[in-house]
């Protein structure tokens, strides 16, 4: 357990130390900001601050107009409802109508949830000062947010397209190890290969670089989009791969000449990732020499009798084979 909090932890130091000093820089400054500005709802300012600070700069600026739409859609929604109540219903009817309504919202537009915020403040607000508590909180979120998103461009910016490219190449990573098991398990008489941490490190790269695509600004999130999907095909028949390479595959006459060739294989298929997450997008003599050893193995593998279930297990590998040469080719083409 201590070794998997580790790596956690390990492979996210750098976003949980940003999230830190960003967040400690934000809500100093918006503090001594409303001091300065002798503004009131200091707390309600911090707390916009701090919670629009998102892992890229493109994130936190998207979160800090969606805080503020949601602010003024939400005492919109509380000023009308307060507007239609007669005086005599009181506090609690305000602000359970206030709620009914910006909570309905908010079902349709999750990210309009802070709406909710403003609508309880003008609702418990004096009916004499309603505007103006308003109006206060209004300013102090905008402030807020505008002092967050000044943090992020100035403390340690990471922009989604960079955060993508970084969490794309883990994920490459994770699936030339994969691979590499795979191939090794296929030339140990179908031993299977064993899951490591390796699989959980794939799929949280995939979904960090899923969610810094989805906050991408002003660049090629189409091409961004095609890489992914391109691992994730790749990943998928490594998983393809890997199933076959449980099964009996090779008679003693030929198991060192296979074991030999899968082996040569996986030493040019994991170098051809691995080049591909060092940055080279055109990988081509890793991808020559995969060629050839997969022309040497499609002769040597089909000599069993054609109903025999070794037979059957070794299509199953050569079609794994073809099916990860074919998703590498994709890759390095939306890699270009």
């Amino acid at each position: 357990m201590l070794h998997r909090i580790t790596r956690h932890f390990g492979s996210n130091w750098r976003d949980m130390l940003r999230h830190a000093v960003q967040s400690a820089v934000a809500a100093s400054a918006t503090y001594l900001l409303m001091r300065w500005l002798g503004l009131d709802e200091a707390f309600l300012a911090i707390l916009s601050a701090v919670l629009i600070i998102q892992p890229s700069v493109g994130g936190t600026m998207g979160a800090a107009f969606t805080r503020v739409q949601a602010t003024v859609v939400g005492s919109l929604i509380s000023l009308a409802c307060l507007a239609l109540l007669p005086d005599i219903w009181g506090t609690t009817s305000a602000l359970a109508l206030s709620l009914l309504v910006v909570g309905g919202v908010a079902g349709a537009r999750p990210d309009w949830s802070y709406g909710a915020v403003a609508a309880v403040g003008i609702a418990l607000a004096p009916e004499a000062a309603m505007l103006e508590t308003s109006a206060e909180r209004g300013v102090a979120i905008a402030l807020g947010a505008a002092t967050g998103v000044l943090a992020a461009l100035v403390i340690w910016p990471d922009r989604a397209e960079v955060r993508f490219d970084r969490h794309f190449r883990r994920a490459l990573r994770a699936t030339a190890t994969r691979l590499g098991d795979a191939l090794k398990a296929a030339a140990q008489e179908g031993t299977g290969s064993a899951l490591h941490d390796h699989v959980s490190e794939y799929h949280k790269a995939v979904q960090q670089a899923q969610e810094a695509l989805a906050v991408v600004k002003m660049t090629d999130r189409a091409g961004m989009h095609r890489r992914l999907e391109a691992l994730r095909r790749l990943y998928n028949s490594v998983i393809i791969l890997e199933r076959a390479a449980e099964a009996d595959l090779m008679p003693s006459a030929t198991s060192q000449e296979l074991k030999s060739r899968l082996d040569r294989l996986r030493e040019e298929a994991c170098a051809a990732l691995t080049a591909l997450a060092e940055g080279d997008a055109n990988p081509e003599g890793q991808t020559e020499r995969i060629d050839h050893i997969l022309d040497e193995l499609q002769i040597s593998l089909p000599h069993d009798d054609a109903d025999s279930r070794r037979h059957r297990n070794r299509n199953a590998l050569a079609f794994g084979l073809q099916e990860v040469r074919r998703t590498l080719a994709a890759l390095i083409d939306a890699s270009r």
